[in-house]
């Protein structure tokens, strides 16, 4: 039973006692009247309260747009399309992200991701989202992997502040790999304000609700261009460019010897499409995990191999 049918429960059985209570003590109760006084509340529970604990309990993350676009009653359908199609293609980012970090095929999985609609509720927009795997690719270990990394989105929401992201976040997301990519994503959700909508809240079973508006955006946009600790070391790989964010400057780096997959920031130089399932050599400083194992490289400089080894994608 979720909390809405719960409150649901203890009005009508708290005013069923007052009832049979004034009933035994002799007072004239109408039964009509009392009925007629309940409804209005059982309405309002069943209107705002239970869709809203459905969607929570239906969906692995919950988005909630404000502004002028998300209005309860009729909101602007382009803020509706924007909220929808950002969701899907960000979630289909970070799936390939997340999972192609850990070794996976992520480009071929997260086009085959089955995100279904965990349902809407009034209040502005609120719309929920499920994620569900290929069956190709049913690996508990890896669904569990992709939707934690999802649910704590709002979490890494407060490491956000004035003037840039909080060190401490080195400390909560130990992967620096997967803090990239979680910031990332934030980016992607963070809203412009030209779509009617001007903030866009994030909640999820895993996390309380956390807020992203313009102001989140710019201090991510920054934040995300720059190293987030003083603990680098300078390095040479070399590597297979897997996968490339071109609109963030990310390229995914994998078969590194000895280490196995590498995400890099090339920042001010263009990740070109030609070097997608290509070898190659990069140089720069990078951050490690808590074992030790680089995971975030900041790119000075990017070479060609000569002899290409070229993979399917």
């Amino acid at each position: 039973m979720n909390s809405a049918q719960e409150k649901l429960l203890f009005f009508l059985g708290y005013n069923l006692s007052v009832i049979l209570g004034a009933q035994k003590s002799g007072i004239a109760v109408n039964v009509d009247d009392c009925a007629r006084c309940m409804m209005g509340k059982i309405l309002e529970v069943a209107e705002n309260d239970l869709p809203f604990s459905h969607l929570v309990e239906n969906s692995d993350i919950v988005l909630h747009a404000e502004g002028p676009g998300a209005l309860h009653h009729l909101p602007w359908l382009s803020s509706f399309n924007w909220l929808t199609s950002v969701a899907d293609s960000n979630l289909r980012k970070l799936a390939a992200t997340v999972l192609d970090i850990e070794g996976a095929d992520g480009k071929r999985i997260s086009r085959a991701l089955d995100i279904r609609l965990g349902g809407m509720a009034p209040g502005s927009l609120w719309i929920g989202f499920k994620i569900v795997l290929p069956k190709a690719e049913q690996d508990a270990a890896l669904a569990e992997l992709l939707i934690s990394n999802i649910t704590h989105l709002p979490d890494l929401c407060r490491f956000i502040e004035d003037e840039g992201i909080n060190s401490a976040i080195n400390e909560s997301v130990a992967d620096p790999a997967m803090r990239d990519a979680g910031l990332a994503a934030l980016l992607r959700f963070a809203p412009t304000g030209k779509k009617g909508i001007h903030t866009l809240q994030i909640l999820s079973h895993a996390d309380k609700a956390a807020s992203l508006s313009q102001h989140e955006r710019v201090v991510l946009q920054e934040s995300l261009e720059k190293p987030m600790t003083t603990l680098l070391k300078e390095g040479i790989f070399t590597g297979d460019v897997r996968q490339a964010d071109f609109d963030k400057t990310r390229i995914h780096l994998r078969n590194v010897h000895g280490i196995g997959s590498i995400r890099c920031v090339v920042r001010a130089m263009t990740a070109s499409k030609a070097l997608v399932g290509k070898k190659v050599r990069v140089e720069g400083r990078y951050e490690c995990d808590r074992e030790g194992r680089p995971r975030l490289m900041f790119v000075e400089r990017i070479t060609p191999m000569q002899e290409h080894h070229q993979f399917p994608l």
